[in-house]
C-alpha cells in the first residue's frame, strides 16, 4: 500500500487513481475522519476522468500518529525542526504540498470537508499557482471567535461542547441512525491527544478554523474558483458575508436536511452540482 513518508516520523497514507495525467483533484477530509469519506464521490470523479488522490491526513486513518509535542502554541512554520510533531492545519497542507510535488502534480482541485477546509485554503493561500480551484463543504472557520473564546478554548470541555453547539445540526433526526452510529463509532478509534492537538491547532486563539482569523488570512489572497455548499445558512456564513469572491465564477448554496456529512447522504445532488459548477470553470467538458 502507499506511503508518502513525510520525515522520520510522519508517513501519509494516500491513494492514487485514474489517468496519471489527467487533472488531479486532492479530497481532504474532517477531524476523526479518513479516506473513506470519499466513497460517495470517488467513482464520480473517476468515471469523469479526473486523477484522484485520496490521503488520511496525519493523525487520521492509517497515517503516522504521534503524540504531539508538548507545549507548541503556534504553528511552527514550514521550516520547522521534523522532531516537533504538531497539528495544525497549516502543517497537514505542507505534508499535501509535499506529497503532491511527490507524484509530479502541477495542478490540483481541492475538496475539502469541515477541518479540511482550514488546511485547503492555507494549501491555496501559499501555493495559487498550485491550486486550479477549490470545493468546500461545511467549512470549519463559520466558528466566530466570540463562540471559540467561549466553549472550545478548554481542552477538557472541548469534545463534549462540540458536540452541544453542533450536534444537532451534525446528526438532525432526518439521518438514519445507523449512519449516526457509523460516524460516531469511527471517531471513538481516533487518539484523544491528537484529536484535542487538532481542535486547539484549529480553534485556540489566534488559529485559522476562527471566522475572523480565516478571513484575516485569506481575503483576497485565494486566487482560484470557489464552490462551498453547507448544510446550512451557518456554514456558508463566512463565504456569503465575510470573505471577497475570488473570481465571477464562486458559487455558494445549501444542501439541507442530511447533516455535516451530506454530500455522503445525498451524493447524487451533490455529484450533480459538482458536474455542473466544473463544466461552469472549465475544468469538464459538458459533451
Amino acid at each position: 500500500m502507499p506511503f508518502f513518508k513525510r520525515n522520520d516520523n510522519i508517513s501519509i497514507f494516500y491513494l492514487d487513481e485514474g489517468p496519471q495525467e489527467a487533472q488531479a483533484v486532492l479530497l481532504i477530509p474532517g477531524i476523526t475522519c479518513d479516506l473513506h469519506d470519499w466513497h460517495w464521490q470517488v467513482p464520480f470523479l473517476l468515471e469523469h476522468g479526473f486523477r484522484v488522490i485520496t490521503p488520511d491526513p496525519r493523525g487520521q486513518g492509517r497515517s503516522s500518529a504521534p503524540a504531539p509535542t508538548p507545549g507548541i502554541k503556534s504553528y511552527p512554520g514550514p521550516d520547522a525542526d521534523p522532531s516537533i510533531i504538531d497539528y495544525y492545519p497549516q502543517t497537514a497542507a505542507q505534508d499535501f504540498i509535499a506529497l503532491l510535488q511527490d507524484l509530479n502534480i502541477k495542478s490540483v482541485i481541492l475538496i475539502a470537508h469541515s477541518v479540511g477546509a482550514a488546511v485547503a485554503y492555507h494549501l491555496a493561500s501559499v501555493r495559487p499557482d498550485l491550486t486550479q480551484a477549490m470545493v468546500i463543504l461545511d467549512p470549519l472557520h463559520s466558528v466566530p471567535a466570540a463562540t471559540a473564546d467561549k466553549y472550545l478554548t478548554d481542552p477538557t470541555k472541548v469534545l463534549q461542547n462540540l458536540v452541544m453547539l453542533f450536534g444537532p445540526a451534525l446528526y438532525p433526526p432526518t439521518v438514519p441512525a445507523w449512519y449516526n452510529t457509523w460516524i460516531s463509532r469511527r471517531a471513538a478509534q481516533g487518539d484523544t491527544g491528537v484529536i484535542l492537538a487538532r481542535c486547539s491547532a484549529c480553534l485556540g486563539d489566534p488559529q485559522i478554523g476562527r471566522r475572523e482569523v480565516s478571513v484575516a488570512q485569506h481575503d483576497g489572497k485565494i486566487q482560484c474558483s470557489r464552490l462551498t455548499l453547507g448544510n446550512s445558512e451557518f456554514w456558508v456564513s463566512t463565504e456569503r458575508s465575510h470573505l471577497s469572491p475570488s473570481t465571477e465564477l464562486d458559487e455558494v448554496g445549501l444542501v439541507e436536511d442530511s447533516g455535516h456529512w451530506f454530500f455522503q447522504l445525498k451524493s447524487e445532488e451533490v455529484n450533480e452540482r459538482l458536474k455542473k459548477w466544473f463544466i461552469k470553470i472549465g475544468v469538464l467538458s459538458d459533451c
